[in-house]
């Protein structure tokens, strides 16, 4: 059978005229050569004659209205290497504002027996094994496979070992963007960690410094958490969107009106946070302040091997009654819990860079659960703690000022709680996930739509 080239790049005509007379599907949409037929072939579109001719052959004939063309919604996956598939930015925030704008997402990281693959929140969720050091690479390896599978219109790389596979996956796919969420500083915090020897930290610092000026050349939107952080892809010459990790409002519980003595501290227990310091002032807050409680919500970090340590000093000064120790929580069942207590700590150390610029989300997740506030006296924390006054701020490598100021707003359970529900209008009010997916959806928008 001869064929014609179409007009265009594309084939001009959906619509072939048949020996009969009628019209039928043209079978290749999409193509650049149409096959002919016996019957003429329907005009090719020039300007907006071809529509009107087959219009009014449509009516002529009788034929039905062209249908509709499905259209799939754009799919989005986010990347993470670091994290849990559960971890609360990546999944109760990010990925859920993206279903709920229609798009399909895909969330890969770190599994185990928290989280089984499957569907959460409209998300679909794949967990992979978790691996350390060199068989790092093999977690990579998976999720280049699975990308290959999963064929998404955007990488949301949310680490910069993911960002790397994503940047490689763009350059073979070149109508995929990329999204670097850097919310951390990863060069820093691998340079500062103390399980690993310092040629290998050194190494990791300048590998990850270089992946991300490779993002400030070539991804197509960086979001980071604070201006604090974004200066390091400012001083690059990049457009940064601050998304800060402001909690959801639908997932804070009601205030609770009668409230135990009860100090709380979620996240990883590990000394660069502080816990062995805060273990340090509960015990001198304990003679002072009765009935005072510890609640800890979140594991012992792996690399940091304090666990021992610390059960040890809460059996040497008798504090066995004061200490709760409830591991791994769910979010929502974690701001549940929370609820009940009168103060949250957050004891960041500053000898760590990627702490002493952070804003954590856990600030305003005590926040928004209506508890008094005692940070550490950072630049970012300080300027939300002293604007809203929903707390204290202290010296985080002092166990006496910790023990202080703990006294002070244990004993005054009216000012803790006055001070807390100042911290939760300011939530609901600005410091709110509602406020931060505003500039979120439309960093995506723009790269989809």
């Amino acid at each position: 059978m001869s064929q014609t080239r179409c007009a265009g790049s594309t084939c001009a005509s959906r619509w072939v005229c048949s020996k009969d007379g009628g019209y039928r599907r043209h079978p290749h949409e999409h193509c650049s050569r149409v096959p002919s037929c016996s019957g003429p072939v329907a005009s090719p579109c020039r300007g907006g004659g071809r529509h009107e001719q087959f219009e009014e052959r449509r009516r002529r004939f009788g034929l039905p209205e062209e249908p509709s063309r499905v259209i799939r919604p754009a799919h989005v996956c986010l990347l993470t290497s670091s994290h849990p598939v559960t971890y609360s930015r990546f999944l109760n925030r990010q990925a859920v504002s993206l279903a709920r704008a229609g798009y399909r997402v895909t969330l890969i990281g770190l599994g185990g027996v928290k989280s089984d693959s499957g569907s959460s929140c409209g998300v679909e969720l794949v967990p992979l094994a978790e691996r350390r050091l060199v068989s790092k690479l093999s977690v990579l390896r998976d999720i280049t496979r699975t990308l290959c599978i999963v064929k998404p219109h955007v990488c949301g790389c949310l680490d910069p070992w993911t960002l790397s596979v994503g940047l490689a996956f763009s350059r073979s796919r070149p109508e995929v963007s990329v999204v670097y969420d850097a919310s951390e500083w990863f060069s820093r915090a691998f340079l500062e960690r103390r399980d690993l020897p310092l040629p290998i930290r050194a190494a990791g610092y300048f590998a990850i410094e270089s992946i991300e000026y490779q993002a400030s050349r070539h991804a197509d939107a960086i979001l980071d958490t604070n201006a604090t952080r974004a200066e390091r892809f400012l001083r690059r010459g990049c457009d940064v969107t601050l998304v800060p990790n402001f909690p959801p409002l639908e997932l804070l519980p009601p205030p609770v009106v009668n409230r135990a003595k009860e100090v709380v501290f979620t996240g990883l227990a590990s000394r660069h946070r502080g816990f062995d310091l805060l273990l340090a002032a509960l015990a001198r807050v304990s003679h002072c302040v009765a009935g005072v409680r510890l609640s800890v919500m979140g594991e012992f970090d792996p690399r940091d091997d304090m666990r021992t340590g610390c059960e040890e000093f809460v059996r040497n000064h008798g504090l066995g009654d004061s200490v709760s120790l409830h591991g791994w929580v769910p979010y929502g069942e974690m701001l549940r819990r929370a609820a009940s207590g009168i103060v949250g700590v957050i004891l960041l150390q500053p000898h760590r860079r990627n702490d002493y610029t952070g804003l954590p989300n856990k600030l305003f997740e005590f926040m928004g659960c209506g508890l008094a506030v005692v940070a550490a006296d950072t630049p970012e924390m300080r300027h939300v703690v002293t604007k809203v006054g929903c707390g204290w701020l202290v010296d985080p490598t002092n166990p006496d000022a910790i023990a202080r100021v703990l006294v002070e707003a244990l004993s005054d359970p009216d000012e803790c709680i006055r001070r807390g529900l100042a911290g939760r209008a300011a939530v609901f009010d600005r410091y709110n996930w509602g406020v931060a997916e505003v500039d979120f959806l439309r960093c995506y928008r723009r790269l989809l739509e």
